[in-house]
């Protein structure tokens, strides 16, 4: 084979290996915003769940204070002084009490998903900054294939 064929034979690899390892890239990058959104859209899943769920257990505490407070009636004790009324806000501290270990727990979980997000925001630019290496080095070792057919 003459030495200009083998020089184009070479520089044609190099410019698929290059284009190869660019697309690639683009791919990973693409998987990577993707999985990026799903992590993105989880935190925010997380957060509208904590809502309704510290909005439960208010209810769940007026509710149960009310019973209370109707059970010290029924038993003919004014409610609102002496023990009921410190009855009562035990029973606010304890609410207060779960909604605040519910908000540790829901926020340990989105911050676990937001920091999945930002790890996947980094793989995508890594990803995009190999493949072009790669691309750069395919195209230097086709380069330099191409010129030593004519030494």
């Amino acid at each position: 084979m003459p030495p200009a064929a083998l020089a184009a034979v070479a520089v044609g690899g190099g410019i698929v290996s290059a284009t190869s390892a660019i697309q690639q890239g683009k791919i990973a990058a693409g998987a990577a915003k993707f999985n990026e959104e799903l992590a993105q859209r989880e935190a925010e899943s997380i957060e509208t769940t904590q809502e309704f769920e510290e909005r439960d257990l208010r209810v769940e505490g007026r509710k149960l204070r009310a019973r209370q407070l109707l059970q010290f009636a029924q038993g003919g004790v004014v409610p609102g002084t002496g023990t009921p009324l410190l009855v009562g806000e035990e029973t606010a501290l304890d609410v207060e009490r779960d909604i605040q270990r519910q908000r540790f727990g829901f926020g340990f979980q989105k911050s676990k998903a937001r920091s999945r997000g930002r790890l996947e925001k980094f793989k995508g630019k890594a990803a995009t900054r190999a493949s072009r290496l790669q691309a750069g080095s395919s195209l230097l070792t086709g380069a330099f294939r191409a010129g030593s057919v004519f030494n």
